[in-house]
């Protein structure tokens, strides 16, 4: 069995990028992590600006002050993911971790009106059971997107589809939202296979799909990312 040493939060968060390259989660580098440092609450770590996630480390990670509303250091996120993350830690509480991509099937599902995220599709969908929301303005240039708004309408759930533009998944943790981002993903390809056919399908039952999320919830996901994160240290 491989032994995974012990890692700092500063680790996890640059483990995360890894683990989001390996498994298809990036694209390019302009995707983003943002994540509140357990140990120093007020310090928020984000993605370095225009850095592949494979090449994250702990040296070029951003290090955002939330007291002083400034970065530390030279290092800088994106734009986007500066005016996306830095409201969201600073407004939700909840929200400790905060991924935001636009892979191709949660980009299409947040693209495609002609049906919206179903819950109860699949046991990957079923995690985000009362916890979704749609943000429909479209928010590609940071002047004109009405930030407030956006806050508003991220409280209370873990996934917020952008118009045309990906989505933002958060968690009580960072391994809470990998694991999170990695199951949006999955439900995201099967509601495209799903819902791009004219086969019919049935639905899970809304209590089992609700005890499937608490399952999730209660622990199965930090068993899922420990497992990753071997994998990963194996490599």
């Amino acid at each position: 069995m491989i032994e995974m040493p012990a890692i700092n939060s500063k680790e996890v968060f640059v483990s995360a990028h890894h683990l989001g390259a390996l498994h298809s989660l990036v694209e390019g580098v302009w995707n983003h992590i943002s994540y509140d440092d357990p140990l120093h609450p007020k310090t928020v770590f984000m993605t370095p600006g225009h850095v592949h996630w494979d090449l994250v480390n702990l040296n070029n990670i951003v290090v955002f002050d939330k007291e002083t509303e400034s970065f530390v250091g030279k290092a800088r996120p994106l734009k986007a993911a500066s005016y996306f993350h830095t409201p969201v830690h600073k407004h939700l509480d909840t929200h400790k971790c905060v991924f935001h991509i636009h892979t191709p099937s949660i980009t299409t599902v947040a693209t495609r009106t002609d049906f919206l995220f179903e819950p109860r599709l699949t046991q990957h969908s079923c995690c985000f059971m009362d916890s979704y929301g749609y943000f429909n303005e479209y928010d590609s240039i940071s002047e004109e997107l009405n930030i407030q708004r956006l806050v508003e309408a991220f409280e209370n759930k873990n996934v917020l589809f952008l118009k045309n533009h990906g989505a933002l998944v958060s968690g009580n943790c960072i391994e809470e939202a990998f694991m999170s981002t990695y199951m949006l993903n999955i439900a995201c390809s099967f509601h495209l296979s799903v819902f791009g056919s004219n086969n019919s399908f049935d639905l899970i039952p809304i209590q089992k799909a609700k005890a499937m999320k608490d399952f999730f919830y209660d622990g199965l996901y930090k068993k899922h990312f420990d497992g990753f994160l071997t994998h990963l240290h194996s490599l």
